[in-house]
């Protein structure tokens, strides 16, 4: 298991391939190369983010901390609404100047059912920054200067990055969902989990044929829980509260602990705490 703690991560400089500023706090990776690579981050983001309508060829997953985070026309996820963008699924066009102000979110990025796998940051980067030799980023678009012939001038931004990087062009899956769904954060509706005194769930659904599920996890001051051993990896994030995880390690708000297939994981809260808990997606092999 791996945890890590956002009050003890370090900002990333501002930067974004879309229009404004986003600064990161990458709390947990997976394996770069792998269909099951993903990343966590705490994202901040600035009142002058824009971002064009597009559509992504992995799965992401927010949730909105501060603030309230638009992610469309009309269409702001707010503090603890759960957002779900299934890979092939457009949404958009993003302007935070609609809210007014920034925002802190949470956000998973992760493979999604086509097996195309997740890019890792590192590698985004560094195409990125030899992207620029031949071109600027501007709006979320990358322009080409002197594009060959049969050579896109204008194209997404983050689609002439992957493509770099992998050398083909980018192919998005037929979604399985037409578009993201949001479940709002204040539902009442939790139910106990058995044997488990002053726990409660709630499945916010299933998804794929890899057995994507999102939920989250109440836990009373004082309660006790076991998340037991599975085949597949999950991802656990705390929104708010305090607690041991494990027999010698602790959470806190905005908390992260990446669980690995076949382990489980006891919790026991300090505080009162809720938790958003993702099962990822299991790809069998190794590397792309």
């Amino acid at each position: 298991m791996k945890i890590a703690h956002s009050e003890t991560t370090d900002w990333t400089p501002p930067r974004t391939v879309r229009g404004g500023f986003l600064r990161f706090k990458c709390l947990l990776e997976g394996q770069e190369g792998s269909p099951n690579n993903f990343s966590l981050v705490v994202v901040h983001t600035d009142v002058s983010f824009k971002s064009p309508r597009h559509r992504h060829n992995f799965d992401q997953i927010r949730i909105t901390l501060q603030g309230s985070t638009n992610v469309g026309p009309r269409q702001n996820i707010e503090v603890g609404d759960v957002a779900y963008f299934p890979e092939g699924a457009y949404y958009g066009p993003q302007n935070q100047e609609l809210v007014g102000q920034s925002s802190l979110a949470m956000v998973i990025q992760f493979g999604g059912a086509s097996g195309n796998g997740y890019m890792s940051q590192r590698q985004m980067l560094a195409a990125q920054e030899a992207l620029q030799a031949a071109g600027r980023f501007e709006d979320g678009v990358y322009r080409r200067e002197g594009a060959a012939p049969g050579e896109r001038k204008n194209q997404d931004a983050y689609e002439a990055i992957w493509e770099h990087h992998n050398g083909r062009p980018i192919h998005y899956p037929k979604p399985q969902l037409s578009e993201p769904v949001q479940f709002p954060g204040h539902d009442p509706d939790w139910n106990p989990v058995e044997g488990a005194t002053g726990v409660s769930e709630r499945l916010l659904g299933d998804f794929t044929e890899h057995d994507v599920r999102i939920a989250t996890l109440r836990l009373e001051s004082g309660a006790s829980h076991t998340i037991p051993a599975i085949g597949q990896a999950r991802l656990v994030f705390f929104t708010e509260g305090a607690g041991a995880i494990g027999a010698d390690r602790r959470w806190a708000a905005h908390t992260a602990a990446h669980i690995e297939p076949h382990e489980s994981v006891s919790l026991t809260a300090h505080d009162t705490s809720e938790a958003l808990v993702l099962t990822m997606p299991g790809f069998d092999g190794a590397q792309q």
